[in-house]
């Protein structure tokens, strides 16, 4: 009886114990995600609607160097590889705004992942080699910006062919 008691005590501290942890990574995750966040100033009294890009920039285009985890940096070079338009003026301008042609921009990239290789390297027009896709938005006209989404994966391309890296 006095094992069996023992035994539930260890099974019940160690589950506090991962909880606890899993808590506290999550809570630091949360933090590191909103310090990573860039800061975009949009006037808030600007009421206008605007219709909403997406474009996607490999890595080469965004000033990231083979082989190494970042951030893109500054605007991105050149054309968007993928880009897709919103039908018709529906976002205001402003941090509203841009949160939602976020979200519009991931609703219509979800559903073209699984085909995402065999697009971008339809798309692109040079040899790809290890590099990771990054959305960047434009709204209310203006420049693109970055939105730190990235694909989880590194695309290889070589002819206009997708293959395994």
């Amino acid at each position: 009886m006095i094992g069996i008691r023992r035994w539930a005590l260890l099974v019940v501290f160690l589950w506090l114990t991962i909880a606890s942890e899993a808590r506290r990574k999550l809570k630091r995750d949360e933090i590191e995600g909103l310090k990573s966040m860039e800061t975009i100033d949009y006037d808030e009294e600007f009421n206008e609607l605007e219709p909403c890009q997406c474009g996607v920039f490999m890595s080469q285009q965004v000033g990231i160097k083979e082989g190494r985890r970042s951030r893109p940096r500054g605007p991105p070079q050149g054309e968007p590889v993928v880009t897709y338009d919103t039908d018709s003026p529906s976002l205001p301008c402003g941090s509203g705004g841009f949160k939602h042609c976020i979200s519009k921009c991931l609703d219509v990239i979800l559903k073209y992942l699984p085909r995402a290789g065999p697009v971008i390297c339809g798309a692109v027009e040079r040899d790809v080699r290890r590099e990771k896709a990054f959305l960047f938005i434009k709204n209310c006209g203006g420049e693109w910006t970055p939105t730190n989404f990235s694909a989880g994966k590194e695309f290889c391309c070589t002819d206009g062919q997708h293959h395994k890296c």
